[in-house]
């Protein structure tokens, strides 16, 4: 009688191996083959040349909105421009000439008076730069009478006696003091 062949058991293990229409076997790298499902992902599907670059590290890594120092950026380096409409110079600041003072509210002991009399604002009131007439002499100095270099005390006025004693120690102290008096005649 013929017996059946023995199935025996090969390399340690009885355990049933993956195959080919379910499972792809990885090669000696350990790639996959595309799955058949998915067939986006897989080898040959990533922009590998442009991951590590100096412009895909300027686009993913975050920036400081705080300013810059050493790898402290949080923000965008060049956010995407937008198109704003610029407003103009009336809707910054609208026409003062025609605002009035808004009208009280309820006040207690029913004082609604206005309080300040509402005067309308114009060009007249307030003339442009340029209109005004400046009658101030602008190049004004103080005149200290000089003597080839040093003061003239001779055209200057002296100190008043007002006693006998003298009531300064020195001379320098006597000459500080008399260019101080002096100084201040010009103003006083």
């Amino acid at each position: 009688m013929s017996e059946a062949p023995i199935q025996g058991v090969w390399f340690g293990t009885s355990q049933d191996r993956k195959l080919f229409p379910a499972n792809l076997a990885p090669d000696r790298l350990g790639n996959h083959m595309a799955r058949p499902e998915v067939p986006h992902i897989g080898p040959g599907s990533y922009d590998n040349h442009e991951y590590g670059t100096i412009v895909y590290d300027l686009q993913k890594t975050p920036g400081s909105k705080k300013g810059y120092s050493l790898s402290a950026r949080t923000a965008a380096r060049f956010p995407p421009c937008s198109q704003t409409a610029t407003p103009s110079p009336l809707q910054y600041q609208p026409d003062q000439s025609y605002s009035r003072v808004p009208p009280p509210g309820k006040t207690p002991f029913a004082s609604t008076t206005q309080r300040f009399k509402t005067m309308s604002c114009t060009a007249k009131d307030s003339p442009g730069p340029g209109t005004y007439a400046h009658d101030a002499v602008t190049d004004r100095k103080v005149s200290w009478p000089m003597c080839f270099g040093s003061p003239d005390w001779s055209r200057l006025p002296q100190i008043e006696k007002k006693s006998l004693r003298v009531k300064l120690n020195n001379e320098k102290e006597f000459m500080k003091h008399r260019r101080r008096v002096a100084y201040l005649s010009l103003y006083y």
